[in-house]
């Protein structure tokens, strides 16, 4: 039993302490950056391109990063993801100094939590139980820590200039390091590759993954396509509201509001918050009503709010936030049902390479959905532009939304969110 417990425990709690930590100065950037701008005289775009390289480094480092935890005990890559992080945080304040510099440290702190965020999101899906509560968490974590760097970030730019602002918040982040150094004194199964994990199996125990029901290997692939490709389509709509929220509140309460663009800024980052609640509630319901089940209910949740959302420039107050709420709960909501779900169908000797593809292709959307939805307010300028903007974050999530449904009569979904067989015994 000791042996068993080896292999298949995880310290969820420490990796989601981990990765809180990483991202404490991440975000000290984005918060300051007009202060950059004005200090180093660089325009909109190149500080565009600046905060974008924190974005492109966090994707090239987790499509190596995971990969990688398929070939070596996966706390290697834990510890050199926060040592890259915090190194390079504390560096930018001290040496950055125009565009090509920042850009350049930017990168290099994004791949560092690259080597953080995916790879705990790979280890924490082989979890024996609830796995879709313990992603949930492990998702909420990420979403409070980004929170987190905003308010940190506030609170200390109030009487401190940027640059030591950033070097406080970069400092706290070693903190990480010295726990990801911890990680070695944890029981090591759960890191492993899974050639070493598994060389000797107890009789009778499956892996942490469970086995794809009557399914050959084409029903698998296909199974895995259309969780990766739902997975963009929940991506599409997460990043295109992410990314012009704050100017469409802004628009709405630029003719009532004296400080509009502060408002809308706050309520951007209180939506932000609201998806750690909501990643931890949909795990939790995913372990018990199924993946495929909990995910198309979310998913046409946010996809009616999207519909709907463009139509509400000029609609009452308590309506627009009643429906954002709503909004802000449920876009972010199905992110650990995706991970725990492809865990639970894919090889598990092959898992990091197949979320490296996810990554790549969700975060592909990811890039370019904001710019269909700027293209399209460009297009279409006025109340009709926001209208066809948000429609086309509804219309990719919808088409997400089909996939799962597909997905739903395949029996390779049979592995999904199925719940631990009971324990009663029978007399």
């Amino acid at each position: 039993m000791d042996n068993r417990r080896e292999q298949t425990y995880i310290p969820i709690g420490l990796l989601a302490l981990i990765q809180l930590l990483v991202l404490v100065p991440s975000y000290c950037l984005p918060a300051v950056l007009p202060l950059v701008e004005r200090q180093w005289g660089i325009s909109h775009a190149e500080s565009g391109v600046m905060v974008a390289a924190f974005q492109a480094g966090y994707v090239a480092a987790a499509l190596v990063a995971l990969p990688l935890t398929d070939r070596i005990d996966a706390r290697h890559v834990f510890v050199g993801g926060a040592v890259l992080s915090a190194v390079t945080h504390f560096l930018f304040p001290l040496l950055a100094r125009d565009a090509l510099s920042g850009t350049l440290l930017r990168a290099l702190t994004g791949a560092g939590l690259g080597g953080i965020y995916m790879p705990g999101v790979k280890i924490i899906s082989q979890a024996p139980a609830s796995r879709g509560r313990a992603v949930g968490f492990y998702v909420s974590s990420y979403l409070a820590g980004t929170s987190l760097s905003f308010a940190l970030t506030g609170a200390f730019t109030a009487f401190l200039p940027w640059q030591e602002a950033y070097l406080v918040l970069a400092g706290i982040s070693f903190a990480a390091v010295f726990l990801s150094l911890w990680l070695w004194r944890q029981p090591a199964g759960a890191f492993l590759p899974c050639r070493r994990q598994n060389k000797t199996p107890e009789p009778g125990k499956a892996g942490p993954a469970r086995e794809v029901p009557q399914a050959g290997k084409t029903q698998r692939n296909l199974a895995l396509a259309l969780v990766i490709l739902g997975y963009t389509g929940h991506m599409w709509e997460m990043y295109g509201l992410r990314s012009w929220l704050a100017p469409f509140l802004t628009a709405v309460f630029q003719e009532h509001y004296a400080r509009a663009t502060s408002l809308a800024a706050t309520l951007t980052a209180f939506s932000v918050m609201l998806g750690a609640p909501s990643t931890l509630l949909a795990g939790w319901l995913s372990d018990r009503l199924g993946r495929t089940r909990t995910a198309l209910a979310i998913m046409l949740t946010s996809a009616a709010c999207s519909l709907t959302f463009g139509w509400l420039l000029a609609a009452p107050l308590w309506l627009l936030l009643l429906v954002g709420l709503v909004y802000s709960l449920t876009v972010t909501a199905d992110s650990p049902i995706f991970s725990a779900g492809l865990a639970e169908i894919a090889p598990r000797e092959k898992l990091g390479s197949i979320m490296a593809w996810q990554t790549l292709v969700g975060y592909l959307f990811a890039t370019v959905s904001p710019a269909v939805f700027g293209l399209l307010l460009d297009l279409y300028p006025g109340p009709a532009g926001w209208v066809l903007a948000f429609s086309s974050l509804g219309a990719g999530v919808l088409v997400g939304a089909a996939l799962m449904f597909y997905l739903s009569f395949l029996p390779a979904s049979r592995a999904m969110g199925e719940r631990p067989p009971s324990r009663r015994v029978s007399r």
